[in-house]
């Protein structure tokens, strides 16, 4: 396994390089926070770590700092080297994002069990990440199969209305209303359950399109569809707050959807509200970028959060603002698509705000 070694100092840097290669890892030695810092964050990086607590250029703490904040689908165990022993100085590391620490003077016995340890720890993620790749191709090829049964099934929905129109418009007499009954009947259904499918197509959509990542200006996309929500009810007095220069590298399309879907929900959950008040913005939540879109609408109970971005399951008491029931799915599915995490926080009657985060390298 490959292992980054960061170290200032050349005999312990020897030392330590030196029985790392004899328990035959690849190792990789750096002499100063910069260089590895520029390691960790290249292609193919080492998974494990030992990194110096106080270097030339950046220490060992904002080195966990930035490896943390950036994210990425391969996890990085760090440990760190440190003089430090008192209780305060061993918690920063790891609210930093150490995973584990060795005090110096090293003891090699110890930093092999504490190796072996981060070691296993890998191999149970990687092999977890792995089911879960195995998992997201199994549930993409049951949604294209799902997709094109669902399909050939629309067409044939519409040709049995067509024809159960037909049949009414010159075979039911005007005299047989059991007969234009029937046929009423037989076209409502069809025309009802073509519907459903239509819903689901939009649904399944953003997981079948290719992505064309590009720079593009939420805050100018969300300006935008806050006009057409003017133009669609003038009479409503909605005070929009936008916030400028807000972009992102992602998909044009996809975003636009997601941004008309959550402006969309606080529009119907502020109908009833005399002053509404919707926002679009950027926030920080533990260090990342994160958006958000606000209301002072209906709220909703944090006990039924889980439910939010489930397809077809109105919350209790929400069903009047409900017109298909897969706005919010279609939400996670999209910012769930680009790398990024949908979630939001409501009390009812006092609002919702809901977040959506996109990879580091989009915003």
């Amino acid at each position: 396994m490959k292992i980054l070694i960061a170290e200032d100092e050349p005999a312990f840097r020897h030392l330590l390089e030196d029985t790392l290669v004899r328990w035959g890892y690849d190792v990789v030695v750096c002499r100063d926070g910069n260089e590895a810092w520029q390691t960790l964050a290249a292609e193919n990086a080492p998974q494990l770590a030992i990194l110096d607590w106080l270097m030339p250029g950046l220490d060992g703490l904002e080195i966990c700092r930035r490896v943390r904040k950036r994210g990425n689908d391969a996890y990085t165990y760090i440990i760190l080297l440190t003089s430090q022993q008192q209780d305060e100085d061993l918690v920063a590391g790891m609210e930093a994002g150490a995973d584990d620490y060795i005090i110096k003077p090293l003891k090699t016995n110890e930093l092999r069990v504490r190796l072996n340890a981060g070691k296993r720890l890998l191999e149970l993620q990687n092999e977890l990440a792995a089911r879960a790749a195995d998992l997201e191709a199994a549930n993409r090829d049951l949604e294209s199969f799902s997709y094109t049964v669902s399909n050939d099934l629309l067409g044939s929905l519409m040709s049995i209305g067509d024809n159960a129109r037909a049949i009414q418009d010159f075979v039911c007499s005007k005299e047989n209303e059991q007969c234009r009954a029937y046929t009423k009947r037989i076209y409502d259904k069809t025309r009802s359950l073509a519907e459903t499918i239509g819903i689901m197509h939009v649904f399944f959509r953003p997981m079948r399109v290719e992505l064309h990542l590009e720079n593009i200006d939420l805050s100018e996309i969300a300006r935008n569809i806050t006009e057409n929500l003017r133009k669609k009810n003038s009479a409503r007095q909605v005070a929009f707050v936008i916030a400028d220069g807000i972009t992102v590298n992602a998909d044009r399309r996809l975003l636009q959807l997601t941004l008309n879907n959550l402006f969309g929900n606080a529009w119907k959950h502020t109908a009833k509200r005399e002053e509404a008040v919707i926002e679009f913005g950027l926030t920080e939540v533990a260090g990342k970028s994160v958006f958000f879109v606000r209301d002072n609408g209906t709220g909703f109970d944090m006990a039924n959060a889980d439910r939010l971005f489930k397809p077809f399951r109105p919350l209790p008491g929400t069903e009047e603002f409900v017109k298909d029931g897969i706005g919010l799915a279609t939400v996670e599915r999209i910012i769930r698509r680009h790398g990024g995490k949908v979630w939001a926080e409501g009390e009812q009657g006092k609002g919702a705000t809901f977040y959506f985060t996109l990879p580091a390298d989009s915003d």
